[in-house]
């Protein structure tokens, strides 16, 4: 009995060992059959370091950047105020404080019986670039036309008719228009006024007396008519070739009374010229210039 309860007793320890030794023995182990992957040690990533901080441009470092752009060409680069196309540009010449010397050759355009035909000298000053106090002295001579011999042979007609010679008037210049035009693949500047005054015109009855004038008190016979009043009024255009000339054309109407030979009648006489001509600015350079 005693032996039972030995062998009883050293059964009891022997599995109480086993599965002691059997916990510590197969204790984390996979029965599952597959090998336990081996971790490989973690790889230190570097730190990466940051950015660095952008550099403060001086005006040291901005020289360079200054020289690069000092290479483009000089035409791009060194662009002056006069270079510059202005919305407004200045004119090409300025008249205020100068004389003009105006010749110009002259021909009438209304009267379909007489062509008169001469010369005219103008001279002016300008106290303002806009405007003028002019003189004017014509000289002209009268010739009939082919249409006087149609109308006396043909129309039994007489025709009375002026016969100016000379003239002599004083006027005032307003010059309201500057502009440019596009003649033959260039630029022309043009000055447009309006003229209007007054003189005298000389005619070839100015030196006889009126048919029918009472004798002087002495006896002598009447005294000659002597000359016209008359004023004038007008148009013209310069086109300006350099800042000292101009081409001048001009339309002036100078209306006078005269009393034509073989009549005591007056007669409101209307001569409309056309003149052409230049005109020459003294001094050569304009010493005045407008605000920019």
């Amino acid at each position: 009995m005693t032996r039972n309860l030995a062998a009883a007793s050293l059964v009891a320890l022997l599995l109480v060992g086993g599965r002691a030794f059997a916990q510590n023995q197969f204790e984390g182990v996979d029965l599952s059959g597959e090998e336990p992957t081996k971790e490989e040690p973690r790889k230190e990533e570097p730190d990466v370091a940051a950015p660095p901080p952008k550099p403060v441009k001086t005006a040291t470092d901005a020289a360079p950047t200054a020289a690069k752009k000092s290479d483009n060409p000089a035409v791009e680069r060194d662009t002056t105020q006069d270079d510059r196309v202005k919305s407004v540009q200045r004119k090409l010449y300025t008249k205020r404080g100068r004389f003009e010397l105006a010749p110009a050759f002259i021909i009438n355009v209304n009267d379909a019986y007489y062509t008169k035909l001469g010369g005219a000298i103008r001279a002016a000053f300008y106290p303002h670039d806009s405007l003028a106090i002019s003189a004017r002295f014509s000289l002209m001579q009268t010739s009939p036309t082919d249409d006087v011999k149609t109308a006396k042979r043909n129309l039994f007609s007489r025709i009375f008719f002026s016969v100016p010679v000379w003239s002599i008037m004083g006027d005032l210049e307003w010059s309201p228009l500057y502009g440019k035009v596009a003649m033959f693949n260039s630029i022309l500047h043009l000055d447009g006024y309006l003229i209007g005054g007054g003189g005298v015109v000389y005619t070839e009855t100015s030196a006889v007396a009126l048919p029918g004038a009472p004798a002087q008190a002495d006896g002598s016979p009447a005294a000659p008519r002597g000359v016209s009043p008359a004023f004038d009024l007008g148009v013209g255009l310069r086109f300006v070739v350099k800042d000292f000339m101009a081409v001048n054309v001009a339309l002036i109407n100078t209306t006078y009374v005269d009393t034509p030979t073989g009549t005591t009648k007056g007669v409101t006489q209307n001569l409309m010229l056309v003149n052409l001509g230049v005109s020459i600015f003294l001094p050569f350079k304009s010493t005045y210039k407008e605000a920019e």
